[in-house]
């Protein structure tokens, strides 16, 4: 057990970067939280910190050792907790990374279900139409559109899903409907920050050919269900995915466009980190909602 509370003053250390806060939360002395901290570095022969006056740094080790700690600490709780409740009491906190318009439109209910089956599960959203690092940030799933590129993650797919040209009728009636891409140069288009790039060319296809149309307006944000309510609203033409935007289809508060044209797959992903081992209460969410986009 004293290889496993040095384990646990090392992820809480490498958190904060403050040894003498995570102490006094310990119940430790500044002395005894250092001598933990020197244990594990003699045990590995590597430095795992920086140290100057004021502040502590891991080290490229301590980066290293810092996610197989997670894991181990994490894979000792759901230890603990099936030999107290059974694997069917899953319990403990889920990181969960997501665009925003996703997660306030469609996985808002999926969420509150998926709690009420298992009410010892705690979530947190980093909500965000830009992708996060999930090592660096501690996501435990990311929810993602697009095709996955970074091969250091795993994903399973959740949902099949197209990037939908829509307008408001007010809109169309104010401005006319434009029936052919070229009429897309001369209408306001809404555009979405992705990843901290401006997405001005939208992609189209027919007869399997893509086209890129490059697009402008007067508006243009970082937060997708911004951009759908200026669409809403009748400010412009939005480029959405069909997953976001399936309610206001479905009530005719927005209305899809180019009916000749194929648009952009943009298929909905669960990521994790690539690891040999994924806490059950992850791997409960993702088949959760496997069949939340399946039913």
């Amino acid at each position: 057990m004293h290889a496993l509370t040095d384990l646990q003053l090392f992820v809480r250390v490498a958190d904060t970067g403050n040894m003498s806060e995570v102490a006094r939360q310990l119940g430790l002395t500044p002395a005894a939280a250092s001598a933990a901290i020197k244990r594990l570095e003699a045990g590995l022969e590597a430095t795992l910190f920086e140290r100057s006056t004021r502040s502590l740094r891991l080290t490229q080790a301590g980066e290293s050792f810092l996610g197989y700690c997670r894991q181990a600490l994490e894979l000792l709780d759901e230890g603990r907790a099936s030999v107290k409740q059974g694997r069917e009491n899953l319990s403990g906190m889920i990181h969960v990374a997501a665009p925003s318009d996703l997660a306030r439109n469609v996985l808002r209910g999926a969420f509150n279900e998926f709690q009420e089956r298992y009410p010892g599960i705690m979530l947190t959203l980093h909500l965000s139409d830009s992708m996060q690092n999930l090592y660096r940030e501690h996501i435990d799933l990311s929810l993602r559109y697009g095709l996955l590129q970074d091969s250091s993650l795993v994903a399973r797919k959740l949902a099949d899903n197209r990037v939908v040209a829509c307008a408001s009728p007010a809109y169309l009636k104010r401005h006319g409907t434009p029936h052919t891409l070229e009429e897309l140069a001369r209408h306001n288009c809404l555009r979405l920050y992705r990843n901290g790039q401006l997405h001005s060319h939208w992609r189209f296809v027919k007869d399997g050919v893509a086209r890129d149309v490059e697009v402008s307006g007067d508006r243009a944000a970082n937060d997708g269900a911004l951009v759908k309510q200026w669409a809403v609203d009748g400010a412009g033409i939005a480029f959405k995915s069909w997953l976001d935007i399936g309610v206001e289809l479905a009530g005719k508060k927005l209305l899809p466009l180019f009916p000749d044209w194929e648009q952009e797959p943009y298929p909905l992903y669960a990521v994790m980190p690539s690891r040999q081992y994924q806490p059950a209460r992850v791997r409960a969410l993702v088949e959760f909602l496997a069949a939340h986009f399946t039913s």
